[in-house]
């Protein structure tokens, strides 16, 4: 008698692997039962690499979190700057991580290289060490802001054309009349850069 031909994915499959297809299926919806469906591998398969969900999403975010490259500059609001953009370019490389970045709260190995980085140039700044760590944690936390909000307007427009703009009476709220005649679509880049500016320069007026 013929023994039945295996078919499907092999059982064994790298942590790589499973983080990159959590990141795909998004926080929303990954289970370890819809990685295993999307691997076509068992679940003992997945848990010789991740033991939970949790532990998952914190592999998710020390993977996005190695892509982004440590600042060199030395003066502290420059390297917010620079940090700013690298965290944005790492998060757009891989849609749907800021989610994964914003649901955890705990330091994955990753995050305390980069925040014992940022916190060494504070230190020479001659910060308080809870006042440098809250300027760096400003500028990650208005980062994932922008980012979630350019991926969420445009999987609004996915099927769409540009939204609709709602109508107002003129008469009766003429400022936000003035307003919505003159928005044009996001320039998510400028947006970014905008936001960011504001966020560090206001830290520069404040623990100057």
């Amino acid at each position: 008698m013929k023994a039945k031909a295996n078919k499907g994915r092999p059982a064994q499959i790298s942590k790589e692997e499973i983080i990159e297809c959590a990141l795909k299926i998004g926080l929303q919806t990954v289970s370890m039962h819809s990685l295993g469906k999307q691997l076509g591998v068992s679940a003992t398969a997945l848990y010789r690499h991740v033991s939970s969900k949790d532990e998952l999403i914190i592999l998710c975010c020390d993977y996005v979190m190695e892509k982004v490259a440590l600042p060199k500059e030395t003066e502290w609001d420059q390297y917010l700057y620079t940090f700013a953009r690298n965290f944005r370019m790492a998060l757009l490389s891989l849609p749907g991580s800021v989610e994964f970045i914003r649901y955890n709260q705990q330091f994955t190995p990753k995050t305390s290289i980069l925040a014992n980085d940022a916190l060494g140039v504070f230190r020479q700044a001659q910060f308080d060490a809870e006042v440098g760590f809250m300027a760096f944690a400003s500028v990650f936390t208005k980062v994932t802001d922008i980012v979630q909000h350019q991926e969420q307007a445009q999987q609004r427009h996915t099927d769409s054309e540009q939204q609709m703009l709602p109508s107002v009476d003129a008469e009766k709220l003429p400022n936000l009349a003035w307003l919505l005649s003159q928005t044009k679509p996001v320039d998510y880049d400028r947006y970014f850069e905008d936001g960011i500016k504001i966020t560090i320069e206001g830290l520069k007026a404040v623990y100057r």
